[in-house]
């Protein structure tokens, strides 16, 4: 059964913030944060403001013009640029997914589907085929891959580039980062950036009957407090 999770916050800064959701990475080289959950809240704003997270996992592939990096756009839960392709299946613990990369020409996206094996015990993993990745990014056409949650607030995972031929096999974390700042809906950011301004917010421990309330401080502080706002 899957479950919810709600994240209240309340802004004690003078100006509206613009907050992202992120969910925590490996630590891998390589991988970056990729989010489409925001929310603009005013100062001390009376009514309720959250992030409704639904912990249904996805994994995606896809190829597009641009190359995955910091500030790149990589469209993970739909086509929303030019030259673009993605796919995304819902996915399970225990799931291995085969991602089939064409090999230039023509500019062409992926397949994506369950393989008959299974991944490690407690991860989901990805396994890209034999594709020409030389070809294709002399060409500018760049494969991604895609891990993360699918929830009613939007994506919220990690993007990386594939290697031809190799299996990425993800263990699960329920742990989140907010954050406020110049981020942008499907645009890759470094791991690093995300973490090291941002509230920490770890399943169970941060919850109350899976509620738990992120205050932005006048002084630009984090507080992590159980339970709904007071």
């Amino acid at each position: 059964m899957l479950e919810t999770y709600t994240i209240y916050l309340v802004n004690q800064s003078s100006n509206t913030q613009k907050y992202w959701c992120f969910l925590a990475g490996p630590d891998d080289a390589g991988v970056y944060a990729n989010s489409t959950a925001s929310l603009a809240v005013r100062p001390n704003d009376p009514g309720l403001n959250f992030f409704t997270i639904l912990t249904q996992y996805i994994v995606g592939a896809g190829a597009s013009n641009h190359a995955v990096k910091v500030g790149a756009r990589i469209v993970v839960s739909a086509p929303i640029v030019a030259a673009a392709s993605s796919v995304t299946h819902d996915a399970a613990l225990g799931d291995m997914w085969d991602a089939n990369y064409a090999t230039w020409p023509p500019n062409e996206g992926p397949s994506l589907n369950l393989s008959g094996t299974k991944s490690p015990s407690e991860t989901i993993a990805i396994r890209s085929n034999a594709f020409n990745k030389v070809v294709n990014e002399n060409n500018d056409w760049f494969s991604n891959m895609s891990f993360g949650i699918q929830s009613e607030s939007g994506f919220i995972g990690m993007t990386w580039s594939p290697n031809p031929q190799e299996i990425r096999a993800v263990t699960p974390r329920l742990h989140f980062y907010l954050v406020s700042g110049n981020y942008g809906s499907n645009v890759v950011a470094s791991f690093d950036d995300v973490s090291n301004t941002s509230a920490s917010i770890k399943v169970p421990s941060d919850f109350i009957h899976n509620k738990c309330t992120v205050t932005h401080t006048e002084i630009g502080e984090w507080l992590v407090t159980p339970g709904e706002p007071s």
